[in-house]
């Protein structure tokens, strides 16, 4: 028995979380989530360093499905469903196909909702210009982890470093002690016919030459995030879901579903009720895949103009 724990304290304290019955899913205010990075010029891409790192557990990254739209002032974030399985019910998909059958403006509503899919893994920074910007060193970015969320057209560089068996690094993109930076080159394209600037990904690559994080690897593994509880806690409870449902006062559009596959009081619904509506898991192969790179990154979305929020709802 060990002298620093009160083994009758400890029961009283087992007894007070077997009996808290808060809902904890949706605090995901401890994550540190490295901040997008922002896009260059034309002639002037900017550089970001990282090494892309498993958690403990040896998880890499995951796909994450997710649905945000605007109202009024603010914006929500819906972790999908289907995120944790693809036939989960997720009652913002039914809406998104409920709306594409109706009217022209239900079909204009629809897109607000519809899903997006990005990444999320951990990162170790190596560099990042936005440092020499800073004064206080305590908020430089470099030399920490971070659960980085990052878009489908990087993750279909790190998808062909993973699988290209002649030519890829393979596992060394996720070995701290010898591995290989992922170097994000962010410029600019051209302006379009609305005067738009988008980013551009294309000079992204991996270092030629492997590198060691240094001698504390130990220590920064330790401070990744387990990814898998990032999700989890991200996702909302079946009661917030209603809530945000009936806030949009499209709540009856799927009221029926919705009672039958996720009831409150109850946690999101896991497959596989036979019973719950369908839909095609979408296609993982980069050529079938959505134009994902016209999103402003460069701008916040409260700054956002209606073709920028567009082009976010489209992109993400």
């Amino acid at each position: 028995m060990s002298k620093w724990v009160n083994t009758d304290k400890f029961e009283q304290f087992k007894n007070e979380r077997a009996n808290d019955t808060s809902d904890v899913k949706t605090d995901i205010t401890y994550a540190r989530k490295y901040p997008n990075p922002k896009m260059g010029t034309i002639n002037k891409p900017k550089e970001y360093h990282i090494r892309l790192l498993p958690d403990l557990k040896g998880n890499f990254y995951k796909k994450m499905y997710y649905h945000m739209f605007q109202s009024g002032e603010s914006w929500n974030f819906v972790m999908c469903p289907k995120t944790e399985d693809f036939e989960c019910y997720c009652p913002w998909c039914s809406l998104t196909q409920t709306l594409y059958q109706g009217s022209d403006a239900d079909k204009k509503r629809a897109y607000t909702y519809k899903r997006k899919e990005k990444f999320v893994g951990n990162i170790y920074v190596v560099k990042d210009p936005r440092d020499t910007d800073e004064n206080d060193p305590d908020r430089y970015l470099s030399d920490k982890t971070f659960l980085y969320e990052f878009p489908a057209v990087i993750e279909q560089l790190i998808k062909k470093e993973i699988t290209d068996v002649e030519n890829g690094w393979g596992f060394k993109i996720f070995d701290p002690e010898d591995g290989h930076n992922l170097i994000i080159s962010i410029g600019a394209k051209k302006a379009d016919k609305n005067g738009k600037v988008w980013p551009d990904y294309s000079l992204t690559t991996f270092s030629k030459r492997p590198s060691s994080l240094g001698d504390n690897v130990d220590e920064i593994m330790e401070s990744t995030q387990d990814i898998a509880e990032y999700l989890s806690n991200s996702m909302k409870s079946n009661e917030e879901h209603a809530e945000l449902l009936k806030s949009e006062m499209v709540f009856d559009d799927v009221k029926d579903q919705f009672q039958r596959f996720m009831p409150v009081g109850g946690e999101i619904d896991k497959p596989k009720d036979t019973e719950a509506p369908k839909e095609s898991a979408p296609s993982s192969s980069p050529s079938e895949e959505p134009e994902k790179e016209k999103v402003n990154e460069d701008k916040p979305i409260e700054n956002m103009d209606d073709d920028d929020i567009d082009a976010l709802l489209n992109g993400l």
